[in-house]
């Protein structure tokens, strides 16, 4: 079997210094192979390719795009069984969700892998998660983006890339909305999850050789999370949609600051996307106020990830009502 690693850097690919403080450095990378050969008996020939080496929380737009290209040039070759992308925990949802947009056609999976401390602390995941990674790529038993992580006292788990829920403050597990995690690996056999609907392709919005643009801020999109007694915020000049967090439940305060937000954006002609409401639950009456107002619900989908839909429309000139009215429909299967 044959994989080229794609090293980014994070908490897989640092050390902790005797400053006290962790960081990407030289080579380190390469510990993860060298532990995994030490540790398993594999016929893995591994290449590697280096794009950049950062902290996964100084994600931004160039070095996705630099991602992007790093991976597209991997995908030309026809010798290769899979990817393995590694990734700090931080921004993870991100760049999974980033990467399972533009090359979730392809026709090998890609995995990311992290790890929740450095390799060398007994503490880490970063091993198991990279191992189970190569053993899913090794089953075939999936096209297309995936993540691969354990969580603490959990199986090994493959999620779809573009189903992360945000991460945790304070928490470094990783879940898919839903518990709708792809499946999972139990006594060392890939067991795929009953209640996934598995359709290969399903979230590709670009052709894989296709060449991604990507702002280097999402200067474009407000991004508005609901508090109580929250005021939103002014408009600035640029914006072109709005992402609105929800409670739990799917609501938000329905207020006089709503109202005047909404008549706001509707001057502009500004569409408010809002994320959080189930599928097929009963709604609580704010739901239908809101929605009366024009606010449009993406029903049962990550909101990370549409966040990164809409950055990815916006910057290469996708209609963006046809891609979000794509998400209620496609994104929950």
């Amino acid at each position: 079997m044959k994989v080229c690693v794609v090293f980014t850097g994070g908490t897989i690919g640092s050390v902790l210094d005797e400053s006290g403080y962790i960081g990407p450095k030289e080579g380190t990378p390469y510990r993860l192979l060298e532990l995994y050969k030490s540790r398993y008996d594999t016929d893995v020939t591994f290449e590697m390719v280096e794009p950049y080496r950062i902290l996964s929380e100084n994600l931004d737009g160039q070095h996705l795009e630099q991602l992007f290209a790093a991976v597209r040039e991997v995908l030309k070759r026809d010798d290769l069984d899979g990817v393995i992308v590694t990734h700090g925990t931080d921004t993870l949802q991100f760049g999974a969700a980033m990467l399972g947009y533009v090359f979730g056609g392809s026709d090998i999976p890609i995995v990311l892998v992290s790890s929740n401390y450095v390799l060398d602390d007994n503490r880490a995941n970063g091993l198991v998660n990279f191992h189970y990674a190569l053993e899913f790529i090794k089953a075939s038993s999936g096209k297309g983006v995936f993540v691969s992580y354990c969580n603490q006292g959990d199986f090994p788990t493959i999620h779809r890339a573009t189903r992360l829920q945000p991460a945790v403050p304070l928490s470094d597990a990783v879940s898919s909305v839903m518990n709708s995690w792809y499946g999972r690996f139990e006594n060392g056999n890939f067991i795929i999850n009953p209640e996934y609907h598995i359709m290969d392709g399903q979230d590709a919005l670009f052709e894989t050789d296709a060449t991604i643009r990507l702002s280097n801020v999402s200067e474009a999109i407000l991004y508005v999370r609901p508090f109580v007694g929250m005021q939103y915020p002014n408009i600035r000049e640029g914006v072109r949609v709005v992402l609105h967090g929800s409670y739990h439940s799917g609501t938000i305060a329905v207020l006089d600051e709503l109202d005047h937000f909404v008549k706001e954006t509707n001057i502009r002609n500004i569409p408010i996307y809002l994320t959080g409401l189930l599928t097929g639950t009963d709604a609580y009456e704010t739901v239908e106020v809101y929605e009366k107002m024009g606010v449009r619900a993406l029903h049962t989908s990550a909101e990370v990830a549409q966040y990164c839909k809409l950055w990815l429309a916006l910057s290469n000139g996708l209609n963006v009502d046809a891609i979000m009215g794509k998400s209620v429909a496609e994104d929950w299967v």
